[in-house]
């Protein structure tokens, strides 16, 4: 149980602690030994971003990086990690993180160990968390920038890692952070998103909330106009907050904020939010580092910086093309020798899969660009003059994938290089609806889809035309067609695009302007019947199997023993701080809140439910009911009675101990049954 003392309640995370490590072995011995079943150690495991892969036996690991900020140092010890563990390359993912593939589970512990004995977290990359924070691409370099965004976001993922109250959320939440109004974060499309501005003299940040993609596309909207750097943590409190308050835990498919806001509707959502905000920003928050400001200078805007960049400080920003984002050890490891020779320690991973070399000197750019271009990489002159293909793994490795979405981008990247009409064209490929590819937000977008031909299921992808996440824009949804066809079809779009756009025309209105009847006249030479190989996915060797059965982990499954235990430690971290500032009223209530959710805990033990209206009145008397074999648990609750009437110090620390008691007899063994000799009813009993 988490008993945090007063002193240490705004005390900083590190990104790593030896105890998760020791958390994590501990839950994964439990698992092998058969005392966890699989849907709890699955919770569990995705909290230290171990995920299932479709291949059975094998586990993807997420490795977490805050604002997508890289060292040397941490490119060889990921290179290690995939070389010793994993098979296959690595992977820069649209939320800048590095994944690495087919890690065996009993092995999974050892690869922590070497990650987090290098500084480098796994630690809430995947479940019902706060997912990795992004940033802009170009954070630390850009010219524009009134803040480095990434650090921003480092700053803000150390302030909530291992928090309680984020640990068992309905549903995950995304956040991202932008240097300035230009927001290259992308805010419209996240749970969260703060952008950088300058208002009335001061400095501080835009916040968005509630936007997402997936199968029901939402732009977030604005919540607060302005507020002060120091009240960023609050910010966060305040939404994780109501997400606990008022997601839906039961409709897992409606269980992200945009659907609380549309619940409620705009207006009422940002009262609640202010409401909430307010409250909290009264209370102790973890402490935060002063931000370094900079006078923001005019630079040209790109959605998918690449090449040489003029960074502020007078130095290069190196953006390197990484094909969908695949790196070998090899490579991983020449990236870090070629760093530092051009004395680079700062680099970004992108959320265009790319890798940007920050702070390199003149003098050592062309040697830099030389060094990528070597291991088979590119710095192209600028995004204008290279195509923009980006990727999710789709049925390489992902469970839900429907499409081989990274073996089609493989071939779509392939026939960009040989098409001029390709250049600053952006197209982006999901395996499903879920959008992992980001392909709502591109000029040319594809979702997978399974779809019959003559009875037979074959592989298909839907078209989304000129969507832009950085002016909040979704893709116009167009016809769908099958992903053999895919490529040919991109060449025709390109084509008509080139030839019959008008002049500051965006992607989306051009396909407004033609119409699905113009659309389908640019795409009538597609014949599907001569097409080789229909029913085979690309990269594929065997027939598409249709859309998959299997159960995903992108909504993680709750273990609500978990859920409850993190949930009480909450409301009593809540107790302490409304102590601090003299709020004695308030930190009665919060500790009741925390024996509440304590007692759930205990009937959700002994097979019992509970709505989240239960009175402590109404638990407490089915605990006291349904526990009467230990005693242990009585003496507590009788001594939280007494400590209701004294002071809200001797309040909280008789639910303290509450909650450690509860704690220890979820986590005894069961008691063995005795039974008279020739008595089987009390065996029949247990067993029923």
């Amino acid at each position: 149980m988490l008993d945090a003392a007063h002193a240490d309640l705004v005390a900083a995370e590190p990104l790593v602690r030896a105890s998760d490590l020791a958390e994590y072995r501990r839950g994964l011995d439990r698992h092998m030994r058969g005392e966890w079943d699989g849907e709890r150690f699955t919770a569990f495991r995705l909290r230290f971003g171990v995920y299932g892969q479709k291949q059975p036996g094998v586990q993807m690991v997420r490795i977490k990086i805050p604002g997508g900020k890289l060292s040397p140092a941490w490119l060889r010890t990921i290179a290690s990690a995939n070389r010793q563990f994993a098979q296959g390359d690595a992977h820069l993912t649209t939320r800048q993180d590095v994944q690495i593939y087919s890690v065996a589970l009993d092995r999974s512990a050892d690869l922590l160990d070497l990650l987090y004995s290098n500084g480098i977290t796994t630690r809430e990359a995947c479940g019902n968390t706060i997912r990795n924070l992004t940033a802009c691409a170009l954070a630390g370099a850009c010219p524009r920038e009134l803040v480095d965004a990434g650090k921003v976001a480092d700053q803000l993922a150390r302030a909530w890692i291992r928090h309680p109250l984020v640990q068992n959320m309905p549903r995950k939440m995304k956040f991202t952070v932008s240097g300035c109004a230009t927001d290259c974060g992308h805010s419209s499309i996240h749970d969260l998103g703060l952008i950088a501005i300058e208002k009335d003299g001061q400095q501080g940040f835009r916040v968005m909330v509630g936007g997402g993609l997936g199968g029901q596309p939402r732009a977030a909207i604005e919540v607060l106009p302005f507020v002060a750097e120091t009240e960023l943590p609050a910010v966060i409190e305040a939404l994780a907050r109501l997400h606990q308050r008022y997601s839906d835990r039961r409709n897992r498919n409606a269980a992200r904020v945009k659907f609380v806001v549309k619940r409620f509707g705009e207006e009422k959502f940002r009262t609640l939010f202010v409401e909430e905000f307010d409250r909290v920003r009264a209370l102790p928050q973890r402490p935060w580092d002063g931000l370094e400001w900079h006078k923001p200078l005019q630079a040209a805007v790109s959605r998918a910086p690449v090449g040489l960049i003029a960074a502020r400080d007078g130095s290069t920003a190196v953006s390197v093309l990484v094909p969908l984002g695949i790196l070998s050890s090899e490579q991983l490891d020449s990236l870090a020798d070629i760093a530092i020779a051009a004395g680079v320690s700062d680099l970004r991973c992108t959320r265009e899969q790319n890798l940007v070399f920050l702070g390199v000197a003149a003098d050592k750019v062309q040697q830099l660009v030389a060094g990528v271009t070597a291991i088979g990489l590119q710095v192209p002159a600028s995004s204008e003059e290279v195509a923009t293909v980006i990727s999710c793994p789709g049925t390489t490795t992902c469970r839900i994938g429907i499409t081989n979405s990274q073996n089609f981008a493989r071939q779509a990247f392939a026939s960009a290089q040989n098409d001029p009409l390709a250049k600053g064209v952006s197209v982006h490929v999901s395996g499903c609806q879920n959008s992992c590819g980001l392909h709502h937000v591109a000029d040319f977008g594809l979702h997978g889809a399974a779809k019959k031909v003559d009875g037979r299921s074959a592989p298909h992808y839907q078209l989304h035309f000129g969507g832009d996440a950085n002016i909040g824009v979704v893709g116009l949804g167009g016809p769908t067609i099958p992903a053999k066809l895919a490529d040919q079809a991109l060449g025709l779009l390109r084509k008509s695009l080139a030839e019959t756009r008008e002049k500051g025309e965006s992607v989306r209105g051009w396909a407004e302007r033609l119409g699905k009847d113009g659309i389908d006249a640019i795409l009538a030479p597609l014949d599907a019947s001569q097409a080789d190989g229909l029913f085979v996915d690309w990269g594929d060797a065997t027939d598409f199997p249709g859309a998959p059965q299997a159960k995903g982990e992108c909504a993680a499954p709750f273990a609500m023993d978990l859920c409850y235990a993190d949930l009480a430690d909450d409301a009593l971290i809540s107790a302490d701080r409304n102590l601090v500032v003299g709020q004695d009223d308030q930190a009665k209530a919060e500790a009741a809140r925390a024996l509440t959710f304590a007692l759930r805990r205990l009937l959700h033990a002994r097979g019992v439910g509970s709505e989240d209206d239960i009175t402590l009145a109404a638990a407490e008397s089915q605990v006291v009911s349904l526990w009467s074999d230990v005693a242990a648990i009585g003496q507590a609750l009788a001594s939280v009675d007494v400590a209701k009437v004294q002071s809200a110090e001797a309040y909280r620390e008789a639910v303290a101990y509450a909650l450690d008691t509860a704690a220890e007899a979820v986590a005894a063994p069961a008691a063995p049954v005795v039974a008279a000799v020739g008595d089987l009813n009390a065996l029949f009993e247990v067993a029923e």
